[in-house]
């Protein structure tokens, strides 16, 4: 998706606005979804517990709602990530972020990770809900191991590949590298989304530069509106 930066309307359209904190309450959520419709956002992005709430607030907006499974830690065991999955479907959810687990591929176990991946993506697609592979690039300290943690999960048939969740270790932010390497590593109708750090419009613009057509970020209405959000949010 090619975004003109000039145009406010489209930026929206390319950022899922990003709230997962702990500590969001009731309010904080329905203030946070209102938000991404006085926006436009492409989704507001939540923690599981308020999907249901969120689809309810948004419903005919237009504004979809993703969430997140495995995250932060990423090691939940297959069953309880397919168990969630399927709750995050009967609570609404439209789509999902997710980290498979990174210390599977730096062991060695890449068939374990492989399958991993390509179970929750069969189990998703069937329920009609697209994946977002947050690939979590700080544990993953050569190119050589993005590459291939990358080529997997296009290949499990994952609709978003993404550096990071914005979290863990060395992970937190965005870089143009990295984004570049994503992009070289998969084909349409599998995309990029980026996430960590991207808190202005220029640094959004320099990430879709390198090949990211989505944007994950809790800065979403300081970006559109031409602001620098906060440097150490995600």
């Amino acid at each position: 998706m090619t975004v003109d930066f000039t145009d406010s309307k489209q930026v929206a359209q390319a950022i899922q606005y990003t709230n997962v904190n702990p500590d969001l309450t009731r309010a904080g959520l329905v203030k946070h979804v209102e938000t991404c419709v006085e926006y436009g956002f492409d989704a507001a992005m939540i923690a599981p517990y308020w999907v249901s709430l969120a689809k309810d607030v948004l419903a005919g907006t237009g504004v979809r709602v993703a969430s997140t499974l495995n995250f932060p830690m990423a090691n939940d065991t297959l069953s309880m990530r397919l168990a969630a999955l399927r709750a995050l479907v009967a609570e609404g959810v439209d789509e999902f972020d997710f980290p498979p687990h990174p210390g599977l591929l730096l062991g060695g176990d890449e068939d374990l990770y492989a399958q991993d991946i390509t179970e929750i993506v069969t189990v998703a697609h069937a329920e009609g809900v697209k994946v977002k592979a947050m690939l979590e690039f700080g544990f993953l300290e050569t190119d050589e191991l993005k590459v291939k943690a990358t080529r997997i999960a296009y290949e499990a048939g994952v609709d978003w590949v993404k550096q990071s969740s914005g979290w863990g270790k060395g992970g937190l932010a965005a870089t143009e590298h990295d984004v570049r390497l994503l992009a070289e590593n998969i084909e349409a109708p599998c995309r990029v989304k980026v996430s960590g750090k991207v808190n202005s419009l220029e640094k959004m613009r320099s990430l879709f530069d390198a090949g990211a057509e989505l944007v994950g970020t809790s800065s979403g209405p300081a970006i559109v509106d031409g602001l620098v959000g906060d440097p150490d949010a995600y």
